[in-house]
């Protein structure tokens, strides 16, 4: 409320928050994920694994288009999004998060975690979503006249 006794709505954030999320793995392991990627991050990972012809000829119609790397795209999903992690190396200490440890995981854990982080994004995705069944609400109330205009009856 503000100091003239106006209502207002709460202000939607313009930044992403920074927060994290602890998403846990088998065997007493776990990730810590971003709760949110921010605009670079998202912009880095669309971008991850995808390759093309160059502007010009793609405006003359030329060349074979875009192609996909799978692998790449996956590597870099993970790499943008896993802030930390409980993995140790074989020594028992603990392994600091970098492209390199992400590069040399076993292919059962880096499923693993992107199970796990499937799972985090789809719940994100379920919160921006508008409720099922529900629908916009009408721009006008159905019982206004059109000609109607402010403070007229």
């Amino acid at each position: 409320m503000t100091t003239n006794g106006t209502v207002t709505a709460p202000r939607r954030p313009r930044f992403a928050s920074g927060a994290a999320v602890r998403l846990d793995l088998s065997d007493g392991d776990w990730v810590l994920v971003h709760a949110e990627l921010t605009y670079g991050q998202q912009r880095r990972l669309a971008a991850a694994g995808v390759s093309g012809v160059p502007d010009a000829l793609a405006a003359q119609g030329q060349g074979k288009g875009l192609s996909i790397d799978l692998a790449a795209y996956d590597l870099e999903r993970l790499c943008v999004w896993v802030m930390d992690w409980s993995f140790a190396g074989a020594d028992g200490e603990a392994v600091a998060v970098s492209r390199e440890a992400i590069e040399a995981l076993h292919p059962d854990t880096a499923a693993e975690i992107q199970q796990a982080l499937d799972r985090h994004v789809e719940a994100l995705e379920g919160k921006k979503a508008p409720a099922a069944g529900g629908t916009a609400p009408a721009a006008t109330s159905p019982s206004a006249r059109r000609s109607a205009g402010a403070g007229k009856p």
